[in-house]
């Protein structure tokens, strides 16, 4: 059944044209991933579709109940009590750990991403159009919204970032470049396969017609050097012979004239193959940076940290050592972006604690993921040149690598897309001479290009790295060591993500049986229900029977609720 159509749908802004002539239909039973480079207008059409933002052209049919989860302001979205919609289901806020009468202006992006889901998502719709629905989100919270999105049995459009959420979720693509789309079957990494294909077979094609018209071309110069040989009629030559060696050239050339006519037809008549565009490439790049002295870079002993009434961090002592690429773990709201906080105000001297020691010659570059650093009525350049200590021209080098080139330098930071404002607050970093970055939840927003260059630039830098961020891909490939928040304390593991899931999955199986039961111990209780969560996500992952199916999930979100519990008391 048709549930929305869209017909040569165009859209503007001043002289930069989003969409043209746009036009999809969506039917029930769609799982549509829509994809595409940052500032293409994924966020742009999704509007326009569940008719927040009107087209300049063309129209669109709506034939469903139709919901709609946006990023607002295209960033991390605020929530505060006067704003919320009425609450849909309370099972998901529950699961979610959402208290929609406890919301409040401290909570982290994270859990302002969970309760604008809880809040906002409509089970009941024929038809979700989901704009980065797991951003900020914690690995058991976006695994959470996954399972939810599964389950839902209206028709979806989701723009995601999450690379294996689109895998997991979508069975089409709609791929958004240059105004128009493309529609690709099958799921994200299905999509990447097909892209290479049709850019392989293009480029044997283009290729095919390049040479063959050479060929043509050659044969043609060919004959028209043989045409111009045809020796004149010698001067000494009689005239029954001359009249003889006349005929006999014309006819030639004329057979070579028409020869060459038709090498032209045939270069007319071949069907032209226009040069594949290359794939998309972005290009970071660090300075070389110069370490402080000191092995250490940040030491803390006996930190506590929170608000008043919420404690997020007792007597934690840990070092953050020069030149590693550190990550910060932990659940949402269990204090990362507040000890990053703190971090920036010791370094910035607008606080002095003797719990917290940096070491002298750091110089900090900070991405902030609410965006709140930049300017949003300067222009890109200004923006960048602001705390710049390189040139212009190196600057706007750096900009075109990171795709945006020319005129774009001049848009204002208002009208761009989440995922642009994150390469404008990267280029700020990338322009700087920092020595100590600090990337709070980078690859919000990024598309896949972006995602996979900073990958590699981070992996080369010289520097030292402090990384939160939820993405697990990211984390593994980036991350060399870890700083874990966990009830209220903070541990060190000097290895990667996967090393430590491995070491602890290998410490439960070692784990030998106590004779009696032992006190209980909500931290271990807590540990224990985290554990079997992971498994029971595991399970519903790979179970094909509906009904088993559905007892695991029932299983998984009363645990859920139960983690919640404990965690607040």
């Amino acid at each position: 059944m048709l549930l929305l159509s869209c017909d040569k749908i165009s859209k503007a802004y001043g002289e930069y044209q989003i969409l043209s002539d746009v036009s999809l239909k969506i039917y029930s039973g769609d799982r549509i991933g829509l994809v595409g480079a940052n500032g293409a207008g994924k966020s742009t059409l999704l509007k326009i579709l569940a008719g927040l933002e009107p087209p300049d052209q063309g129209q669109v049919k709506v034939y469903t109940r139709l919901s709609i989860l946006t990023q607002q302001d295209d960033g991390v979205p605020e929530v505060t009590a006067g704003t919320l919609t009425p609450l849909k289901e309370e099972r998901l806020a529950s699961t979610l750990g959402v208290d929609p009468g406890a919301l409040h202006q401290n909570m982290s992006g994270g859990e302002k991403s969970r309760a604008r889901f809880a809040l906002g998502f409509d089970p009941g719709a024929g038809l979700l159009l989901a704009d980065e629905p797991t951003s900020n989100m914690d690995m058991e919270a976006a695994s959470i919204v996954e399972k939810e999105l599964q389950s839902y049995k209206g028709a979806l459009l989701l723009v995601s970032h999450d690379r294996s959420l689109l895998d997991n979720l979508c069975n089409s693509i709609l791929e958004i470049a240059n105004g128009t789309v493309r529609s690709y079957k099958g799921n994200y990494t299905s999509y990447l396969e097909q892209k290479e294909q049709n850019y392989r077979r293009q480029c044997f094609e283009y290729e095919a017609y390049v040479k063959e018209k050479k060929r043509l071309e050659y044969r043609i110069v060919e004959r028209k050097e043989h045409i111009r040989s045809i020796r004149k009629t010698p001067k000494r030559m009689g005239n029954s012979e001359a009249r003889l060696h006349k005929r006999s050239s014309t006819e030639i050339q004329q057979h070579l004239s028409k020869h060459v006519d038709a090498l032209r037809s045939r270069i007319e008549h071949l069907e032209v193959k226009e040069r594949p565009e290359d794939p998309i490439t972005v290009k970071m790049s660090f300075q070389q940076v110069k370490n402080p002295v000191s092995q250490t870079a940040v030491k803390a002993r006996d930190l506590d940290l929170g608000y008043p009434g919420l404690k997020l961090l007792e007597k934690a002592s840990f070092e953050i050592p020069t030149g590693k690429r550190t990550v910060l773990l932990g659940p949402n709201g269990s204090g990362k972006t507040t000890f990053v906080e703190l971090l920036l105000k010791v370094a910035s001297n607008q606080c002095e604690t003797k719990s917290l020691v940096l070491s002298p010659g750091i110089k900090m570059g900070y991405f902030r993921q609410d965006f709140s650093h930049l300017n949003f009525e300067q222009t890109i350049l200004e923006n960048v040149m602001a705390q710049s200590h390189k040139p212009e021209h190196e600057v706007r080098t750096l900009l075109a690598r990171l795709l945006i080139a020319r005129e774009e330098v001049y848009k204002k930071v208002s009208v761009l897309s989440g995922g642009e404002k994150v390469k404008v607050s990267l280029a700020r970093i990338l322009a700087s001479d920092a020595n100590f970055i600090i990337l709070d939840e980078p690859t919000n927003y990024l598309d896949v290009y972006s995602m996979e260059a900073m990958e590699q630039v981070l992996c080369e830098y010289s520097g030292t790295l402090l990384l939160v961020s939820h993405d697990r891909r990211f984390v593994e490939n980036v991350g060399q060591r870890l700083l874990i928040f966990e009830d209220k304390k903070m541990f060190t593991y000097e290895g990667t993500l996967k090393d430590y899931e491995q070491e602890k999955t290998r410490e439960k199986r070692e784990e030998p049986i106590p004779d009696k039961p032992a006190p209980e111990d909500p931290a271990l209780k807590l540990m224990v229900l985290e554990m079997r969560l992971a498994e029971l996500s595991s399970k519903i992952d790979s179970c094909k029977d509906e009904e088993i199916k559905k007892a695991l999930e029932q299983e998984y979100f009363a645990l859920c609720r139960t983690k919640n519990t404990l965690a607040k008391g």
